[in-house]
């Protein structure tokens, strides 16, 4: 199984149900829902889009910001074309840009036209996610005859301050193993909303989305300046419903959430990474 047939199950089963849900935001005055079916169709445009250029195992880069459900679409278009996608923080230099593009060999860059100026420089081909949506869809794409549970799905650099940046490389084979333990282990299922706060360049990202999409549940984007809120971000998990929260253990002392059973009675569960736990914040 790939990474990408998990999304397909869901969006099969419960294709009206709400695979994205955006609150509003810094510069963002309206909600976004995106239910399942639109998403699969978001994905199927990407990867119709990427064809041509997906001729082989290869990667393609995603330069877009956590305000929309475009990014996922992406990073979901790029397996389904056949690739494996490495996500580029728009908060990244040009030189860690640049590097990641060059030592990845990245075909492609997937972004916006806002995002575009970049990276048009740096010798990779860009392709606007504006004109991916626009177009109409074709037929259902058939898959790609080298994509295997051995290939890749990701690649997540480290940030290089103990020397280069490293790409660690993610096969489909181990990503669907640990996203199908973690749904059953934790049941997550349609009811539930899972927070996304991390950034897709992380490899914690990873977990947050993908136990929602793989379960037909609703990923909850946690925007950057969200994630900023301290003490205000857990009226943000109250208004929004948060089910399921992957805070690392400094987001959580932040909060200063002295009863969270009272203050967010619908949140289930919280599991925490990234950091040790300090005792204290297990009380």
């Amino acid at each position: 199984m790939l990474l990408h047939d998990l999304f397909a199950a869901a969006a099969a089963r419960h294709a009206g149900q709400l695979a994205v849900d955006v609150s509003p935001g810094e510069g963002r005055p309206q909600r976004e829902r995106t239910s399942y079916r639109e998403l699969e169709g978001m994905v199927a445009r990407i990867a119709q889009t990427l064809a041509s250029r997906v001729t082989q195992e290869c990667v393609v880069a995603v330069l877009l910001p956590r305000d929309s459900a475009r990014l996922y679409a992406a990073q979901i278009g790029v397996m389904q074309a056949g690739a494996a996608y490495v996500c580029l923080d728009p908060s990244f230099p040009a030189a860690h840009m640049e590097f990641i593009l060059r030592d990845s060999a990245a075909v492609a860059v997937v972004t916006d036209r806002a995002l575009a100026p970049r990276v048009a420089a740096l010798g990779v081909p860009v392709v606007a996610i504006e004109d991916c949506l626009a177009q109409p869809e074709s037929a259902p794409q058939v898959r790609p005859a080298w994509l295997k549970p051995e290939s890749l799905a990701y690649v997540i650099y480290t940030s290089g301050t103990t020397g280069k940046p490293k790409g660690v490389l993610i096969e489909h084979r181990g990503v669907v193993n640990l996203i199908t333990a973690g749904v059953a282990r934790f049941s997550i299922g349609p009811g539930d909303r899972c927070a996304q706060g991390s950034s897709a360049a992380y490899d914690s990202s990873v977990e947050e989305t993908w136990l929602a999409l793989a379960a037909g549940a609703t990923v909850v984007m946690l925007d950057d300046a969200t994630v900023r809120l301290g003490p205000d971000l857990v009226a943000w998990l109250r208004r929004e419903r948060v089910t399921v929260f992957c805070p690392p253990p400094t987001l959580l002392r932040a909060m200063d959430c002295r009863d969270p059973r009272r203050e967010l009675p619908d949140l289930r569960l919280a599991y925490v990474g990234g950091e040790a736990m300090p005792s204290d914040l297990t009380d």
